[in-house]
């Protein structure tokens, strides 16, 4: 099912009667077919996930393991996942944190204690900034960090990323996708066209194009790209926490 609008969006925005599960050209089945089209093109352009109900799962990603000077007598890490926000790192969820602890990795998620709060990483094993798609973790020994991991890689991470509700600019663009595929097929006899207007052709041009400009107007396109990584890194080296 679609998530980022509905049928109902799309004939209001076409001004035309309700689609029909049977009586209608396209119907509603083939109108949800398009906005699931739409919603595709839409997370391969920003790289991103707009509803829960559309999370994409990332399996193993490779991450280092960003050491926090602390005054403390450990050490405390810190990695900045690619995406962002996410969902939860849970047990039960098929979530993975498989972290080097200089012999082997050590899944955390299954083994160790998630705090509930930035306050709880002094006394929990682990905290997960799911906004910022961060994890800080309690104790990171810097002789991990010393010790080789195989191929350099201080970790692995599953999860899933996602924003839970659908901004409006997404569904918005969303509606545009969606009818500018539907006014391109001039079969549909959807959409009249009387001697005053824009020919279909011309129309969907302008949908598109009306859907391009509202990712980019909105700083959605390549979205991971724009401060996740700004925010905590991605160096081993130490910093202030």
């Amino acid at each position: 099912m679609p998530s980022y609008c509905a049928h109902a969006d799309i004939s209001a925005f076409l001004q035309v009667d309700a689609f029909h599960a049977t009586d209608t050209t396209p119907t509603i089945s083939q109108v949800e077919s398009f906005i699931e089209m739409a919603e595709a093109r839409i997370e391969q352009l920003t790289n991103h996930a707009w509803s829960t109900a559309n999370a994409i799962t990332v399996t193993d990603e490779r991450v280092r393991v960003q050491t926090v000077r602390s005054t403390a007598i450990n050490d405390r890490g810190r990695i900045q996942l690619a995406h962002y926000p996410i969902l939860t790192l849970a047990g039960g969820s098929g979530d993975t944190l498989k972290i080097w602890e200089g012999s082997a990795y050590v899944d955390y998620v299954a083994s160790k204690t998630m705090g509930s709060s930035v306050t709880d990483v002094v006394d929990k094993d682990f905290w997960v900034d799911t906004e910022r798609g961060i994890i800080y973790i309690e104790n990171y020994a810097i002789h991990n960090m010393l010790n080789s991991a195989p191929a350099g890689v201080s970790a692995y991470v599953k999860y899933r990323y996602a924003t839970a509700t659908t901004p409006k600019d997404i569904k918005l663009a969303a509606i545009y996708f969606t009818a500018a595929t539907i006014a391109m097929n001039d079969d549909l006899n959807l959409m009249q066209e009387a001697d005053d207007s824009m020919d279909n052709a011309t129309k969907s041009q302008k949908f598109e194009d009306m859907a391009m400009k509202i990712l980019k107007d909105n700083k959605r396109l390549d979205r991971d790209m724009t401060m996740a990584r700004a925010v905590g890194g991605f160096g081993t080296g130490m910093v202030t926490p």
